[in-house]
């Protein structure tokens, strides 16, 4: 019981930590990846969707249809992208959703 209680406290901690202006449901992730375009090297935290790693915060930020210039935190992006079910993965290692940046 112990362990449901702190992961249920966990969850409560990631949604307060989200930037409640971002909004995209997992078909807007997927809408998004789908004609994603990305130059140069991909950055440290990406997500993979339909079998292509895609830099995480970019792409939420897409679907989201708000500026590169918005607040959302990278790790923000991965919270949300790990939320509707997509992995995502730091330097090419699968991060699990307790372990999660702040």
């Amino acid at each position: 019981m112990a362990e449901a209680e702190r992961r249920k406290a966990e969850r409560r901690k990631a949604e307060r930590r989200v930037s409640p202006k971002i909004q995209a449901s997992r078909q807007d992730i997927l809408d998004a990846a789908r004609t994603f375009q990305w130059k140069g090297k991909l950055p440290e935290w990406t997500t993979v969707v339909g079998g292509r790693e895609l830099p995480a915060r970019p792409l939420v930020l897409e679907a989201a249809r708000v500026s590169d210039h918005n607040p959302t935190k990278t790790g923000e992006a991965a919270v949300i992208l790990t939320d509707l079910g997509f992995e995502v993965r730091y330097k090419g290692t699968t991060v699990l959703r307790e372990d999660l940046p702040d």
